[in-house]
């Protein structure tokens, strides 16, 4: 017999990372509770800090970007600005979206708080194993390739000595500022500060959007797979009476129909950040294999080191996202397999009817899309990969 309580306990620990990243950023819903007024302020105070420290790194890039003539220069400062510019749409998707993230908590934690016995229970944890394990690998790789690029690529550049004999401190990321000399100390030593916070908060946006994909995607294999087992069950016995197939059909309908209804609410609040989320990956990827290749010609080990951490990092973050749209596919998939091979032979004749119209419903495919533009799927990350790679290679028979 389940514990009453065992739905909070479960809920603590298949959100745990992905609630503490998103709570420090102010947009975990309070959803078990209500509202105060000290957390509705202290959200508020989160949600302009965030926005302040995003755009401390924004605006000054994007005037270096505009001023700067150099080309090169140009270029080599456009995957940070993408990349700034992606975290703060994502941000903001994330922020309206709040009252969808709180029903698709609620739901999970009312399928959690209903389940009907340890079997079923297991077979939810099961699956929210897997995202637990894609959102700490996610965070593993942001974090590490992020904060090298941040804090270790400024000094493998080195100091700059102009022609004016002025020496030049390079910051994490470049930027141009009107009313202060940033190389002044310690002007210098806070602009880098604000820059490295700015990136933990890039870097927790995409982590926490990974997480939130994660946790619902991967919830709804797990329903998926119950909804295997409730079909299997429905035609186990040789003889059944009239109101237990009944029951059990409308058991099973049920929840294949609030599956779908979920998968639809996890649709229209990931769908435009994942789609953000994957033409700007696809863009940074092309422009860091462009500068690993250039900082290989210039034998700069530490800067390609760094360039290539950040690359495989994206590639990562990618892949997860399509690895949750996959399992989402092939578990549909073997709910579509199972109800075609039910055996409504040994249902009563009435009865056998009504699984028409749940093999109908089982064989339209469940998936998740990027701004119903792309599935998330691994063919799409195998498209990604070759639009990157292609675009990498026209970007280098410009420059030559």
């Amino acid at each position: 017999m389940l514990s009453k309580e065992h739905y909070k306990d479960d809920m603590v620990y298949i959100t745990q990372l992905t609630r503490h990243i998103l709570s420090l950023l102010g947009i975990w819903p309070i959803y078990n509770r209500s509202k105060s007024t000290g957390d509705k302020f202290w959200k508020n105070f989160l949600i302009s800090l965030c926005n302040i420290l995003l755009y401390c790194v924004l605006i000054p890039g994007l005037l270096f970007w505009l001023i700067e003539k150099r080309t090169r220069v140009r270029v080599q400062t456009m995957p940070l600005l993408i990349f700034v510019i992606m975290a703060c749409s994502k941000y903001s998707t994330l922020i309206y979206r709040e009252t969808n993230i709180r029903r698709c908590l609620m739901h999970i934690e009312e399928d959690y708080k209903t389940a009907i016995n340890e079997k079923t229970r297991a077979t939810m944890l099961e699956s929210a194993k897997i995202g637990r394990r894609l959102v700490t690998l996610c965070a593993i790789f942001m974090y590490t390739s992020g904060l090298s690029f941040r804090l270790v690529l400024p000094f493998a550049r080195g100091k700059i000595v102009t022609a004016q004999n002025i020496t030049i401190k390079p910051l994490p990321c470049p930027a141009y500022f009107i009313v202060f000399d940033v190389q002044v100390s310690p002007v210098y030593e806070l602009i880098f500060a604000l820059q490295v916070l700015s990136g933990l908060i890039t870097y927790s946006i995409t982590t926490g959007l990974c997480g939130l994909a994660a946790v619902f995607v991967m919830h709804a294999c797990g329903q998926l797979k119950i909804l295997v087992t409730l079909m299997k069950n429905l035609v186990e016995e040789q003889w059944q009476e009239k109101q237990e197939v009944n029951r059990k059909l409308a058991t099973m309908v049920q929840h294949q129909i609030r599956i779908r209804s979920f998968l639809q609410l996890v649709e229209n609040t990931l769908q435009q950040a994942c789609l953000l989320e994957l033409f700007g990956c696809t863009t940074i990827v092309c422009l860091l294999g462009y500068f690993i290749i250039m900082e290989w010609e210039n034998s700069n080990l530490i800067a390609m080191c760094s360039y290539f951490s950040s690359l495989i990092s994206m590639m990562i973050n990618m892949f997860m996202f399509c690895y949750t749209g996959e399992q989402l596919t092939v578990q549909a998939e073997k709910v579509a397999r199972t109800s075609c091979m039910l055996e409504w032979y040994r249902l009563p004749n009435k009865e056998a009817r009504g699984i028409v119209l749940v093999v109908i419903m089982s064989n339209l495919p469940l998936k998740i899309t990027a701004g119903k533009i792309m599935d998330l799927s691994l063919k799409t990350y195998g498209d990604v990969v070759k639009t990157a790679v292609t675009y990498f290679n026209m970007l280098l028979k410009v420059t030559d």
